[in-house]
């Protein structure tokens, strides 16, 4: 079986290349609902390249032939429609084949230095894993007709308004088609003006208190692909989200902060929910608030999190 990794018409297959070198824009712009510490440094991309390239320069096919990236932007994915399942005997139910995976990190607000690191990661855990993977920041990737190549698209740090009007309609389309979302961190400091993400989401960022404080996650149920491997209480450093109102009456609340072991101040929540899942309109929905750091995305467990709930959104009946 062939897997690998795609990014803006680049695939790396099972035998491809080392871990891409990532480009980015730079620059400081914070949030305007944010309260991140004064020595955190982000920046905004370049409204005039939006899209990343992720790959190498070049690759090498099965047969050692190496070629030169595409530059043409998203294929148009034939006649492939979303979500994609295996092909079976007739008279048997269809399974679900590797997850396709779209990692979305357009910023229009405060923008992680974590991103590149990222990226890399979820690319490098999808190839592990059998994944077929796609990196964009280029928002006109939410067109119908290359959502149609995924199972679940990754909202991976993004913040502020990242898509228009019709690129928002083409989104809601995939999701009550059975398309899968996850929203990683920054992702409840996105789209404030739209509604429908707000639910789907779960919940609007508020705010967090200075710096990358230790603290204890409360992991309240198991019984998730997400959270199946952690431990009861899971200690981990981190960026720990506030938000504007509590989630857990519209969702499934997989994991809490204990508010006593950090200093959370005026941005207590009492019942603080950090991790959750519901399905949403045809579709699956999974938020994390996790993943500030680039310690993050090293650490088995965080992964493993992150796995588990790319697989759970992408799974479809």
């Amino acid at each position: 079986m062939r897997f690998g990794v795609v990014v803006l018409g680049l695939s790396l297959t099972a035998c491809g290349s080392s871990e891409p070198a990532l480009a980015f824009p730079t620059g400081n712009e914070d949030s305007p609902a944010d309260s991140r510490p004064d020595d955190e440094e982000g920046s905004r991309p370049d409204d005039e390249d939006d899209r990343r390239t992720t790959g190498p320069d070049d690759r090498t096919d099965a047969g050692g032939t190496t070629e030169a990236p595409s530059a043409s932007g998203p294929s148009d994915g034939g006649t492939e429609t979303s979500p994609a399942l295996t092909t079976t005997t007739e008279g048997e139910p269809n399974v679900p084949g590797p997850p396709r995976v779209l990692l979305f990190s357009r910023t229009a607000g405060f923008r992680h230095d974590s991103i590149p690191t990222a990226v890399a990661a979820l690319q490098s855990l999808g190839l592990s894993r059998g994944w077929t993977v796609e990196a964009t920041e280029d928002p006109t990737w939410f067109s119908a007709q290359t959502l149609a190549r995924f199972d679940v698209a990754v909202w991976l740090m993004t913040t502020g308004d990242v898509l228009d009007a019709n690129q928002q309609a083409a989104f809601e389309a995939f999701v009550r088609a059975g398309g899968g979302y996850v929203g990683v961190h920054s992702a409840t400091d996105t789209e404030y003006d739209w509604p429908w993400y707000g639910a789907l989401v779960g919940a609007y960022f508020l705010g967090h208190p200075p710096g990358t404080p230790r603290a204890n996650l409360v992991v309240e149920r198991k019984d998730h692909p997400s959270t199946e491997m952690l431990p009861s209480v899971w200690t981990r450093t981190d960026e720990w989200y506030s938000f504007q109102a509590n989630p857990r009456a519209n969702v499934e609340v997989l994991v809490s902060i204990d508010e006593q072991t950090y200093g959370v101040a005026e941005l207590a929540m009492g019942d603080h929910p950090m991790a959750w899942f519901h399905e949403y309109e045809g579709g699956r929905a999974f938020y994390t608030a996790l993943g500030h750091t680039n310690e993050s995305y090293v650490e088995p467990e965080y992964l493993a999190h992150i796995a588990g709930a790319v697989e759970w959104a992408a799974a479809t009946n």
